[in-house]
């Protein structure tokens, strides 16, 4: 597919040509748009290194990240700078006219999509929908758990979810995610469509001082088979999401104008395929929150077929895709680590993997000097002896598995940071690399410190691999 058409696509809703409050830089070519594109590379690569774990990646137009301003007067956008268009789109906080609309916290588009909150939902409702209006039976929550939901009894939830032919809960502290105010505890509730035509997962945060239902719910669907207004891609599910606030009138809806205010969150950065794999806490064991787990209950098991852990990471007809409308995982920047195309015959590929290798030993330990826009980067690993740190370099490998095809998607900028950090740094029972690497080579165990190394190392090698995507079709520029 031409990349140039993409972008056009995905500047269609929005009018052209430019108002003079952009910077235009479609028109510009040779030393000029090279000298423009490295330059906001640079920026781009810089904030995303300066980004704290706790925060996610928010460009806003200023002197730092003055790409968010830039704007095209030609329909399409030229092939140098598709890349970067398609990234800023997800990336930016601040409007540009005629061109981009601001995305996260405090705009109409807080999931971080090329589409408003409103757009992304009423395509959503379409789905499965008998009429011409209303809320598709994709999105639809079953109007008896809502009513069962409202007084805030779990007991009186989950005896209605027994009621609901193949559906499931389980009951459990996640060692990830915490709701405040309400804690780590949650329900979490499998709904199958008796068409098979999706499935939904609905968690709702447990109050940890009164044990009963607290205010956050999460929604998910899986879409299975094609529907005409969402027709699957290669036959890969949809996943499509929605946030709600639980009240004693019922589930409301979250999002810009929501009342009282409650803000979404750009759920792709966590779950790009769907759910999370879904390890509960042992009852006695420390939750999210910091505080003993609760015993984990239901009638979805723990261990055994069927339980928890497999049927929230085995997605149904391979990895589902984030729709349908609005977003598209390879647009929000490359792999978190270096890769090789997989047609290359092997001893070639082993090779180049030598010298990558070899690289990223050298990048560990020495770091990269200052360049213009960018400032030094440390040697993330120096204060390691040698074998240790090719320890770290051993388990830099995400995108082996996160390929985006065989196991997981890939790992990006739309990634969540913080969770990186949980997967890398804290999680136990669901760490990265799997402990299943560092049994079958001892010596690439990591003890406390170094995975917080490896963390570093991880973002900071992210930070250049993306400078270098974001100016990779240069080579096209005279």
């Amino acid at each position: 597919m031409n990349p140039s058409v993409t972008a056009a696509a995905a500047l269609a809703l929005l009018a052209l040509p430019v108002h003079a409050a952009g910077t235009e830089v479609c028109s510009l070519s040779g030393s000029a748009l090279r000298a423009k594109v490295e330059a906001g590379a640079a920026e781009i690569a810089e904030a995303y290194a300066r980004t704290s774990r706790s925060d996610e990646l928010s460009l806003d137009g200023s002197s730092a990240d003055a790409a968010c301003n830039w704007t095209c007067g030609s329909p399409r956008v030229i092939t140098p700078l598709v890349k970067a268009f398609n990234f800023l789109q997800y990336n930016c906080n601040k409007p540009t006219p005629d061109t981009r609309r601001p995305v996260g916290r405090k705009t109409d588009s807080q999931m971080g999509l090329s589409v408003t909150d409103e757009e992304y939902r009423n395509a959503t409702d379409k789905i499965f929908r008998s009429g011409s209006a209303g809320v598709g039976d994709l999105m639809r929550v079953p109007p008896a758990l809502v009513q069962a939901a409202q007084d805030g009894s779990v007991k009186k939830l989950t005896d209605q979810v027994e009621k609901i032919p193949g559906a499931g809960w389980i009951k459990f502290s996640s060692t990830s995610v915490n709701n405040p105010p309400d804690g780590a505890a949650r329900v979490l509730i499998r709904l199958l469509d008796g068409k098979s035509r999706f499935e939904q997962w609905i968690q709702i945060a447990i109050n940890n001082g009164t044990g009963k239902l607290g205010r956050n719910v999460d929604f998910l669907a899986v879409q299975l088979v094609p529907d005409p207004t969402s027709p699957l891609n290669d036959g890969k599910p949809v996943v499509a999401f929605r946030g709600f606030s639980r009240t004693d009138s019922g589930f409301e809806l979250e999002g810009p104008g929501s009342k009282p205010p409650h803000e979404l969150s750009k759920c792709y950065s966590c779950h790009p395929t769907g759910l999370r794999a879904i390890i509960p806490a042992g009852a006695g064991t420390t939750g999210a929150d910091g505080r003993p787990a609760i015993k984990p209950v239901g009638t979805i098991p723990l261990t055994g077929e069927g339980n928890i852990t497999q049927i929230s990471t085995e997605m149904p007809n391979g990895l589902a895709e984030v729709g349908p409308v609005g977003y598209k995982a390879e647009h929000n920047g490359p792999a978190l680590g270096p890769t090789i195309d997989p047609s290359i015959e092997p001893k070639k590929r082993d090779e180049l993997l030598k010298i990558l290798r070899e690289r990223r030993e050298d990048f560990v330990a020495n770091g990269i000097a200052a360049r213009p826009g960018r400032a030094a980067v440390a040697g993330c690993a120096a204060k390691l002896k040698e074998p240790r740190r090719k320890a770290v370099v051993g388990n830099m490998d995400c995108q082996s598995c996160h390929d985006g095809e065989t196991e997981r998607r890939i790992l990006n900028a739309g990634t969540s940071i913080e969770t990186l950090f949980h997967k890398v740094v804290e999680s136990k029972e669901a760490q990265m690399p799997p402990k299943d690497v560092w049994d079958a080579d001892p010596s690439l165990k990591l003890n406390q410190s170094e995975r917080k190394i490896l963390f570093e190392c991880l973002k900071a090698e992210y930070a250049e691999i993306l400078q270098d995507w974001l100016t990779s079709d240069l080579l096209l520029v005279p």
